[in-house]
This record gives structure tokens, sequence and C-alpha cells, in this order.
């Protein structure tokens, strides 16, 4: 549900593996997108939300558009909009950039669109008004007719309503170089793009003879800045901006860059900038290298996540290796924990499943708190995984700032819009799915005891006589996010639980048609509104065990979820799901003790 966090976007075709199966993930009813074939409708996904309207935006970098006719592929970005509707269309996002394959866009700029790839990257602004960033990093500039067309990339800035008034960003393009390809003739900018506040971030690996740096817009004062610092060394093909990132690393007020270089020193490292927040001062390396924990060749720092997975205020960083290799190209994502000022401990590497060729680690998404728990959640993409199957892995985060076991892996038939594909060959479909995460909720229950119970005192009459005798009762209440209606709640209460679970007797019964001890009841809860169910208890005669306490436990799960009409135009209320913890039992306990009076 929108605002319990990000929905998951994953393929169709889910399924569950074995005892690992969704928690929150809402697989009944997914929401299906589907694209023309051989478009890559699906490569890059991104929920959006404007003046009440669900919306998943999507990049198609191989389609033809719609209003640009005239050129060859160039790419697209489509609108989906979220609703119960079977007949669920996508339409192109018109970015204004006009119908003419060729036009100036500078004084030493003649831009080409052909194969542009528009829709490579996608990102929604934080901390802002909303706007969406879209790139296309095969853009290109053919002034000087060169015989090599480089390609410099372009990205825009689409408003929040989604309708023109784009603003074109060409971050390589410099109007006073003299000699075409000058430091940024292949730089591929916005291969990897963020957004945040007033500052555009776009990933450019292919700068100063593929050494790659990052190029910064800001939109304050309307000017690029870029990374080249000499702590940072000059050697090619290091390709640094492959994956970008911003994050609080050394303030919670703070804010700097990171940069992946997964070519670095032939195994890849992380390279962390400052120097971004408020007005921008030349921009270099403040703190320290991350190093490569993978083998040669493993690509290290091809995917990034900045993210608060302890909530601390201080962002964490997962690091993706997708090509780490102990026998094939399983992949891994290295986990650092940020204790402040930049300090970032390797904490935990991620494998996943550790499976053959599954390049575990290509992409890796921030899904926010979607299990509610108060720590930002995960996804891992293994695009190769099962022969190209693709899978999804989720992991959540927690006080201590490791993310726990994962609960959940989703594979579809299709290739994962979350995973970045590098080979166009490897795309059997266009389509692009949206699974909600279902809101989760706690269970708060009490059991209402007496201080302590006198056995040679009868309290009580049963008919026939005086017998010891107490009221029990169990009060529930339930909270969490999005919760319409009502949910069906079954409990047993059992009384003496310690003594039935050492195969012994029970010492009292529940008074009911017959006695017995254990009842099985269904009741109806409000969300925050609470409900008490009252059982009359009474103690057995010759009661040898006067010492052990008399536990009883309540243990409960959810029926159905009760709703009334529902807007046809919106998704269906999902139903709620228990918060659990794995080991733990979905019980709650109380005792009392007897005591004898002479």
């Amino acid at each position: 549900q929108w605002g319990s966090g990000a929905p998951l976007l994953v393929c169709v075709a889910l399924i569950c593996f074995g005892s690992v199966c969704p928690y929150n993930i809402d697989l009944d009813h997914p929401v299906v997108f589907r694209g023309t074939n051989g478009t890559f409708f699906g490569y890059s996904v991104l929920q959006h939300f404007h003046d009440n309207t669900r919306w998943v935006l999507v990049g198609a970098p191989n389609a033809e558009s719609t209003y640009s006719r005239s050129m060859r592929s160039p790419g697209a970005v489509f609108k989906c909009r979220i609703h119960s509707n079977p007949e669920r269309r996508c339409t192109e996002l018109d970015l204004g950039r006009g119908n003419q394959r060729e036009k100036s866009c500078g004084k030493t700029c003649k831009e080409d669109r052909d194969n542009e790839w528009m829709g490579v990257s996608l990102s929604r602004q934080q901390g802002g008004s909303g706007s969406i960033l879209a790139c296309a990093h095969r853009w290109k500039n053919i002034h000087y007719q060169s015989e090599h067309i480089l390609p410099h990339g372009a990205c825009y800035i689409i408003p929040p309503n989604l309708y023109q008034n784009t603003k074109e960003l060409l971050p390589c393009y410099q109007e006073y170089k003299k000699t075409y390809g000058e430091e940024h003739g292949s730089c591929q900018a916005g291969i990897a793009g963020h957004f945040v506040e007033d500052l555009v971030v776009m990933g450019a690996p292919g700068s100063y003879y593929w050494t790659g740096t990052v190029k910064v817009y800001n939109l304050k004062d309307k000017k690029y800045y870029n990374f080249k610092d000499s702590t940072a060394g000059s050697t090619r093909y290091r390709y640094l901006g492959f994956a970008v990132a911003t994050g609080h690393f050394t303030h919670p007020s703070s804010l700097e860059i990171v940069g992946g270089a997964p070519r670095d020193a032939d195994s890849g490292k992380v390279w962390a900038y400052s120097g971004v927040a408020g007005p921008v001062s030349p921009l270099g390396v403040t703190f320290a290298i991350f190093q490569s924990m993978g083998t040669m060749g493993s690509y290290f720092g091809s995917s990034l996540c900045a993210v608060d997975l302890n909530s601390d205020g201080y962002t964490d960083l997962l690091v993706g290796a997708p090509m780490f290799t102990k026998i094939r190209d399983e992949g891994q994502v290295t986990v650092f924990i940020n204790r402040g000022n930049a300090v970032l401990e390797e904490k935990q590497l991620l494998l996943g499943d550790s499976l053959y060729n599954a390049h575990f680690g290509e992409s890796i998404a921030s899904l926010g708190d979607i299990d509610d728990d108060g720590f930002p959640d995960v996804a891992i993409g293994a695009p190769n995984e099962n022969d190209y199957v693709g899978a999804v892995y989720i992991y959540h985060g927690d006080a201590d700032g490791i993310v726990s076991t994962y609960s959940m892996r989703l594979s579809g038939k299709m290739i994962s819009p979350l995973l970045r594909m590098f080979d166009g060959s490897q795309v059997f479909d266009s389509v692009a799915s949206l699974a909600d995460s279902r809101p989760v909720i706690t269970v708060e229950i009490t059991i209402l005891l007496p201080e302590s119970l006198n056995i040679t005192a009868p309290q009580c009459h049963d008919g026939f006589q005086p017998v010891t005798c107490l009221n029990v009762s169990t009060c529930f209440r339930f909270h969490g996010k999005e919760v319409p209606g009502e949910i069906e709640l079954i409990y047993n209460l059992t009384a003496d639980t310690v003594k039935k679970e050492r195969g012994l007797q029970s010492r009292v019964y529940i008074s009911a048609s017959e006695p017995v001890s254990q009842v099985t009841e269904k009741i109806e809860l409000s969300s925050k509104k609470e409900r008490c169910e009252r059982y009359f208890v009474i103690v057995k005669r010759e009661v040898k065990d006067v010492i052990s306490p008399i536990v009883f436990e309540v243990t409960y799960s959810l029926g159905k979820h009760i709703i009334g009409g529902k807007d046809d135009k919106e998704l269906p209320a999902l139903k709620p799901i228990l918060r659990w913890k794995k080991g733990h039992k979905l019980a709650q306990r109380n005792q009392v003790r007897m005591r004898i009076r002479k």
C-alpha cells in the first residue's frame, strides 16, 4: 500500500521456493503492464505519486517514439496508471523533444537521437517537488562529423504532472571545447542517475578515456560540476560513475555522493565525495576508498544502494559485485554499516543462494519500510539465476544495522524489471509488474488474571459444591498502516499450558458447555479498538501440584479481512499479515500462583 514503503516492482509469474515464501508481498493481485516485444519495456521502473494518483513509470530504451517518428528506436518512457481496470494501458510521455532528427543544441552541438536509449535510467526527486529524471546515455553530438560518433548522453527533468515543460540536461557538452571528444567525448552520462533535492547526479563512466566521473547539476545555480581529483588517479577504463548514489555519510544533515568504479584496479572500488550540500564548491574526495572484497573482475561497485538500514540517521551502503566468482559469476553484495563521520565498517556479505552464473547483486534497490518495523528493506536482483529465469531477493534492515536473512526469494519467467540487463538478447518479453506490500499489523494481547489464587477458600459454586475459581479476561487490539474495515482474529485460549506441554493433565478447566482446558474463538477487530472476552475458570479438586504457577496462553492467527465497498478505479484492499519474527511463536502468556491460607 502507498505509504507503507515503496512497493516492490517485480516480474510476473512469481512463485514460492520451499519454505522461503513472500512475507508480506501480495502475489495474488499483481498489476501487470505489457509493452511491445523487443522494446526492452521494463528495463527501468519507477513508482510515482502525484495529485492523488499512483503511477508506474517504465523505461523502454529500444522503443520507437510516437512523438519522434523520424528517429530510429530512440526509446521512450511510459506512464502506467495503477488501478484495478483489467484493460490497463500505458501511454508514452511527451518529453517535448520534437520530431527533428538532427537539430542544434549549442554553438558546437548538433544532436542525433537515433538509438539514444531514452529510459535507460529513471529517478524520482527526493526531498523536493517529486520531479522525474529520465536519461538516454547514447545521445550523440555529431557537430564535428568525426569518423566515430561517440555518445555524450542526455537527461531530462520531467515535472511532477508528467506533462511536457521538460528541461534538457547535456552534462558532458561544453561549448568552449574546440576539439571533439576532449575529456567527455564518450562519457555516456545518465547510464546511472539520482535526483535528490536540488542536485541531479549523473554517472559518466566514459569520460577521460573511460576513467569516468560523476556529473552534478545544481538546480539553484544552474551549473554543472564533476568529480576529478588527483587522489582518484587517472587510470583509464575504471568506469567511475557506472553507479551513483547519495546519502548522509558524515552527518545526518550532510549530503555526500558515492560513485562506483567497477573496473578500478581490475576488481572495483567505490569513491565517496562531499561538498555538495548548499552552495556547491569545487568537489573532491574527502573520505575512504572502499576496496573490492571480491576477486579480480568481480565488478565491485557496478551497483550501489545508499540506505539507513538501522535508522540511526547515518546512511549505510550496499555494494554489488555481480561477477564475484567461486565457480562462475555467482555474485555477492557487501554491506557497509556507517558508524558516523563516514566510518563505514564492512559488516556482512550477502550471497543469495550462491547459484551458478546468477549475477547476484547486479542491481540493488531500496524498498522503504515495506513491513512497517521501523527499518528500511532492500531488494537485490540476480538476473541470470536459474538459466536466465532471474530472481529478486528481499532483505530486511534491523536495529543492529545488519540486513537480516532474506524472508523471500521471488522468481519469474521473465527477467525482473528491477534488474539491469546488459545483453538485450536475454529479454524474452516486455513486461512490467507491480506487487504491492501487504499491511503488516501488530496484535496486542493482554491476559488479565488475579494476583494470586487461594485454593483453601472456595469462592464459587458449580451447582453441586463449592469450588476454587477465577475470572480470566483476554483483551485484543491491533495497529498497523492502511488497514480499512475489520480483521477476523482466530485464537485459542489454553489453560495450564505448561502442564499440557509436558503431557500432564491440566489442573483447571474452562467452564463451557463441557469442561475443557482449551477454547477456540473467532472475533472481529477494528484498528486500534480493544475488545475483551471473559472466561470462568474452575480449579479441579485434589490438586497435587500447588507450587507451579498456572500458565494461560493465547495463540492466534488471522481469518478474513472484512471491508465494505471499494472504488473500482483503485486496487482492492490488501489482506493484512501478522508481524512475526523467525523462531518466535505468535502467542501471549500470563500466569497466576496458587496460595494456601491457614
